[in-house]
């Protein structure tokens, strides 16, 4: 039986990714801040074992189990502006990750997995490759970047294989409120005037279930080591996407394009290349109506 650890085991992702896993022969290790108020979303299951620890408290880990075999660090405070420009909050970020990692090194763990972002390669004209420059604009960007590179040589010296995902826009139960196809997907049920931007940006959309798949693909294939660019592949404008989406839900919503301005960087594209995920046999199974109706229904559930 392997025993896998997750951190933010109640973010978006984590909650998704350890449902995956339940689908295994393994015992998680959620492990979620102290008084997390989302800590009533972690499944009953005798699979899984809840983990109250904050941040800085992973080297506590060794206390509580004696061994692991893969660990996901999702654990990552200031997601989300304003908090994506505090230096401070980033750079604790930053060090607990690193924690993270020598845990798992005394752990005996095969596989580290880290999340990363698409805010690593900031802003880019063309197709983003894994090997594509970064130049992250936000410290946000920065601290994620500089945990890949510091954590990548580390894995190296202790030989364990690091798989870093660079995660592009998810979407589906659980998001939060703000982004969006959440804040969309609220005011369409409502019927509700949506303002927005031109939306003319290029952009790529991924369930965030397909992205917990992949997360769990890359380990279960013992795929080589490195960056991963994790989204659909399937780019298009982004008023498409909102149109679509309108669509989908049958809303009577006027959509009001261009009545809010682009900030001060213009329309920002997305152009994820996902080649590298695809060659190892993962690919994305959620169409977005597919994945819309499953965000509304897990969204009414909770």
């Amino acid at each position: 039986m392997k025993i896998i650890v997750i951190t933010g085991a109640t973010s978006f992702i984590g909650l998704h990714l350890l449902q995956t896993w339940l689908q295994e022969d393994c015992l998680i290790c959620a492990v979620v801040r102290k008084g997390s108020k989302k800590i009533d979303l972690l499944p009953k299951n005798d699979k899984l074992q809840c983990l109250e620890l904050n941040m800085d408290e992973y080297d506590k880990l060794p206390q509580l189990i004696s061994q692991a075999d893969y660990f996901y660090h999702l654990a990552w405070e200031g997601t989300r502006a304003p908090l994506r420009d505090n230096a401070e909050m980033q750079q604790h970020n930053y060090e607990c990750s690193l924690k993270a990692f020598r845990v798992a090194v005394k752990l005996g763990c095969q596989y580290f997995v880290g999340s990363g972002s698409q805010a690593e390669y900031g802003k880019m004209d063309g197709i983003v490759t894994e090997n594509s420059a970064c130049n992250p604009s936000t410290e946000y960007g920065i601290y994620k970047l500089k945990t890949c590179e510091m954590l990548g040589n580390l894995a190296q010296k202790e030989q364990i294989h690091f798989i870093w995902t660079r995660i592009f826009s998810l979407y589906g139960p659980h998001d939060d409120p703000r982004t969006l196809i959440s804040s969309c997907i609220k005011k369409m049920l409502n019927n509700e005037e949506s303002p927005m931007t031109q939306c003319s940006q290029l952009w790529d959309f991924l369930y965030v279930g397909d992205a917990a798949l992949a997360m769990k693909h890359l380990v279960l294939q013992k795929c080589e080591s490195g960056v991963y660019n994790l989204a659909s592949g399937k780019i298009l404008p982004l008023k498409d996407f909102v149109i679509k989406l309108k669509d989908i839900l049958g809303s009577s919503s006027e959509l009001r394009f261009g009545a809010i301005p682009y900030g001060p960087s213009g329309p920002v594209d997305l152009k994820p290349d996902v080649r590298k995920i695809l060659q190892t046999g993962w690919s994305a199974q959620t169409d977005f109506k597919e994945g819309i109706l499953k965000t509304v229904k897990g969204s009414v559930e909770l």
